[in-house]
């Protein structure tokens, strides 16, 4: 009786370090996995794009393909975007406009993307590592624009001014995401903004 029951206490023991051990290691293969996804959904768009160099970039109607992808080499961004409006459900799928209907020819073109505290490869929680003069490249079909961030602030959720068209001739990118997480409320009190204007 004795043997099973020690037998069943190292069984349980490996079992509870097994399960700790999977805990903790899930969020990492998930990132992978989520990267791998990325990679493989940008070569594609690549692909496909290089076929029709002519063709003039447009937002897909169809919200579960992409309409370009986003590179932030200093914060190790390099993500799918999505078409808006950035809904829970669409902001799911991944990167996503911040609008219904923005425009790839608006002067601001506001993209909205999760932070996530457990990982640095999760939508734009690694977005804190970029600074003023760090550059953004936004590739839509065959055409890489690039831009410099210029300004990084907060905002408050509701204050939405920030979607905005500036009056300013040169056409920006402004990243939104969340910031100043609240344990007690569960909730992101603010909004990080990084405006991002075009450079030749």
């Amino acid at each position: 009786m004795k043997k099973w029951g020690n037998r069943l206490i190292t069984v349980v023991g490996v079992l509870l370090i097994l399960t700790a051990i999977y805990l903790f290691a899930k969020p990492h293969i998930d990132q992978y996995f989520t990267a791998k996804d990325n990679e493989n959904k940008i070569e594609n768009y690549d692909k496909e794009t290089s076929k029709h160099k002519e063709s003039k970039a447009e937002i897909p109607k169809d919200k579960s393909k992409m309409a370009g992808y986003l590179s932030v080499p200093d914060a190790k961004i390099k993500t799918p975007v999505y078409p808006g409006p950035a809904t829970p459900e669409q902001l799911d799928r991944g990167v996503s406009f911040a609008e219904a209907d923005e425009s790839l020819d608006d002067q601001n073109i506001s993209i909205a993307g999760h932070t996530y505290t457990g990982s640095s490869d999760y939508q734009f929680s690694n977005l804190p590592e970029a600074k003023k003069g760090s550059k953004v490249y936004f590739k839509v079909a065959g055409e890489q624009r690039k831009y410099k961030i210029t300004k990084i602030y907060d905002v408050k959720p509701e204050d939405v001014k920030v979607l905005d068209e500036q009056p300013s001739n040169k056409k920006q990118l402004t990243l939104i995401t969340c910031d100043n997480y609240n344990a007690q409320t569960g909730k992101w009190e603010d909004r990080k903004i990084f405006v991002a204007q075009e450079v030749a």
